[in-house]
């Protein structure tokens, strides 16, 4: 991506600051998993947003004092030991570069120059620290590290998270960003196809996420999440990651897997015979949730409610199960449908979503109708991802394979 898309980020965030504010964002570091180890590193999505850069333990300032605004960046020092060993840091040249930021500092000096500003006659009346609104603790990481040190030192300035403003920003995609979620979906075509090939009774389910992802290597990529492939009557468990059963003969796989470009991601659920042909109670069950997919394609439009369109889905489902014997009263739904229509897509596989769940122009949001019958084993989701435009929905996956009829003759 051109590092203007960057600049043009950074930009539409200042505008949205207070006047008086300085924003901080963190790249974020790879906890350690063992001695000697630590997990993979993956960077925060809104530093990434602003910069472009996907490297450990950096910080990006946004300043705005007076309607004027500034920015720096912090990179960690060239270690030549370190390279020796671990792999080439980021200079300078190279920061500036791929981020348009032109001031670059060194990590170490970070605290020391945020300090001398909130202590300075421009000093920031607020600062904006990147924070989730969740129902659970947050880790302890460098914004609340950072958040209890300037409750501590400096009580005066204000806390304010920049959640909403970046929900604001990156719900809406640019044609850059819808590019790279193409990319991603690509990926994962492209690989779920080799899947199909491949799958057959008698295989694990490991064995079928190890097709998937080994595609994906020889792309340059990797999931975007765990990889769930959940078969019989696993895959009425929305999230099974455990992959430790044997695939039976007439049963199906439920597949939900996604790739990444660029850090976008896609997030696709497929649901495939594993013998290559549906019974004809699967086929019934499938079709129905194929059909609850185009009745909420058919509800999502620019300023359309996230849950209206998931309503529309529970009463077409309420017919189908009623038709197919499973349920006698409309109520009984949510026994078989236990998750929401969709969600948000983007850096993030669950990306920031609005307060009012409004669908907006140039969104992006999976949609995934699901029915799992506990009783007959039998799970089932479909999922596709989709561009609200003003002129209708895009799917982005419409060309990943999805009927009975073209499942079955791919798989022949």
């Amino acid at each position: 991506m051109n590092k203007n898309f960057f600049i043009n980020n950074r930009a539409k965030f200042a505008e949205k600051m207070e006047d008086y504010s300085t924003a901080v964002f963190f790249s974020g570091k790879a906890p350690r998993e063992s001695a000697d180890q630590e997990y993979d590193f993956s960077v925060d999505r809104s530093f990434f947003y602003l910069t472009g850069i996907d490297r450990e333990d950096m910080v990006l300032i946004i300043n705005k004092i007076a309607g004027k605004v500034t920015e720096a960046l912090y990179i960690p020092p060239v270690d030549e030991y370190y390279e020796k060993w671990f792999g080439i840091f980021m200079r300078k040249e190279e920061a500036a570069e791929v981020s348009g930021v032109k001031t670059i500092e060194i990590r170490d000096e970070f605290m020391t120059q945020f300090a001398k500003k909130l202590s300075s006659s421009d000093r920031p009346d607020q600062v904006y620290i990147f924070s989730y609104i969740t129902d659970k603790d947050e880790p302890y990481d460098s914004y609340r590290s950072l958040a209890h040190w300037i409750r501590n030192q400096y009580p005066a300035v204000n806390i304010k998270s920049s959640l909403d403003i970046m929900t604001e920003l990156r719900s809406t995609k640019s044609e850059e960003e819808i590019n790279e979620i193409k990319t991603a979906i690509g990926y994962t075509k492209e690989s779920l196809e080799f899947v199909m090939k491949n799958l057959k009774p008698g295989k694990y389910e490991y064995q079928v996420k190890a097709d998937f992802e080994y595609q994906l290597m020889l792309r340059g990529t990797k999931p975007s999440f765990k990889t769930i492939g959940a078969s019989g009557a696993k895959a009425v468990i929305l999230h099974y990651i455990e992959l430790q059963q044997k695939i039976a003969d007439g049963t199906m796989i439920l597949l939900d897997l996604g790739a990444l470009a660029n850090n976008y991601a896609s997030d696709i659920s497929r649901t495939y015979p594993a013998n290559g042909k549906f019974t004809q109670r699967q086929k019934d069950i499938y079709n129905l949730v194929l059909e609850a997919q185009n009745v909420a394609m058919g509800e999502m439009y620019v300023g359309a409610s996230e849950v209206a369109v998931n309503d529309a889905v529970k009463a077409h489902f309420a017919k189908g199960l009623k038709s197919l014997k499973i349920i006698k009263d409309d109520s009984e739904v949510e026994k078989y449908y236990y998750h929401s229509i969709g969600h948000p897509l983007g850096l993030d596989v669950h990306d920031l979503r609005r307060r009012d769940k409004i669908m907006q122009e140039n969104n992006v949001y999976t949609v995934e109708p699901g029915l799992y019958i506990k009783e007959e084993g039998i799970g089932i989701r479909i999922e596709d991802d989709v561009w609200v435009t003003k002129n209708g929905i895009v799917n982005l996956s419409k060309d990943i394979i999805k009927t009975v009829n073209d499942i079955e003759n791919f798989m022949k």
